[in-house]
């Protein structure tokens, strides 16, 4: 009995120490003075972490990352903020497979949802049945659910337009929990922005923290909310932190 008592004691201050990830994988671009905020938020929030970064922009990386992502590391965080060149080469099965076996919190915003099917097969994977995507004009972002942890402090969602094609993206969902938006209004068909995804953990995304002006605190939530809800997750089930929503 003493022996399980102290494993126990063991777990118990493991669990609340909340040890930081050890890897993070993340592909991204640099595009008129956007794309590093990630990278930057990931290292400062955990300095001893592993965080590996490719470009998409201004020189493809893709084959890199796909190296990467199934070179036998043991992922915590894989990151995709793909908006500014063609990510028609990213494995994106091997991500669908990852994300299936759950074996790490992904996140993933991407201006091609409607061009690559294994894109869109993700994205069906992660609780979004549909995108269509916003062209020419900034418009504006709300979020739906203040109190959620990726929420938490934004008081300015405004973003900039960083010279491409296309912007931004509504999203229609399945069974992703809807957590921003492009109305003002939540509940509308179409028109979500930031979703966790159905495993409870990862983030599918149709607005880009990349060039939005509260960039830094977006993605510093958003890393921690993946982080903390992997541990979570150890202990709990999704329908039970879904449910307090």
């Amino acid at each position: 009995m003493k022996l399980i008592a102290i494993l126990l004691l063991v777990f118990a201050f493991s669990f609340a120490d909340d040890p930081e990830p050890e890897n993070i994988l993340i592909y991204h671009s640099l595009h008129n003075g956007y794309g590093q905020t990630v990278v930057t938020v990931a290292q400062n929030r955990w300095p001893s972490a592993n965080v590996m970064a490719w470009l998409g922009w201004p020189v493809h990386q893709e084959s890199s990352f796909n190296a990467s992502l199934d070179n036998g590391t043991q992922w915590d965080i894989v990151i995709l903020e793909s908006w500014a060149a063609e990510a028609d080469d990213i494995n994106w099965s091997s991500l669908l497979n990852h994300y299936n076996n759950g074996d790490f919190a992904l996140y993933v915003s991407s201006y091609q949802w409607n061009e690559i099917t294994a894109l869109k097969d993700l994205g069906n994977a992660m609780g979004v049945s549909g995108f269509t995507e916003i062209y020419d004009s900034v418009v504006p972002h709300y979020a739906w659910m203040q109190a959620h942890p990726v929420c938490t402090g934004v008081t300015n969602w405004d973003w900039v337009d960083p010279d491409i094609d296309v912007l931004n993206c509504r999203l229609s969902v399945s069974d992703a929990l809807d957590i921003t938006g492009w109305t003002e209004m939540s509940g509308f068909t179409g028109q979500a922005g930031i979703c966790v995804a159905n495993d409870g953990k990862s983030i599918i995304s149709g607005f880009t923290p990349a060039y939005a002006l509260s960039g830094s605190i977006i993605w510093g939530n958003i890393l921690d909310f993946m982080w903390e809800n992997s541990l979570e997750l150890n202990s709990s089930t999704w329908a039970e932190i879904k449910a307090s929503f």
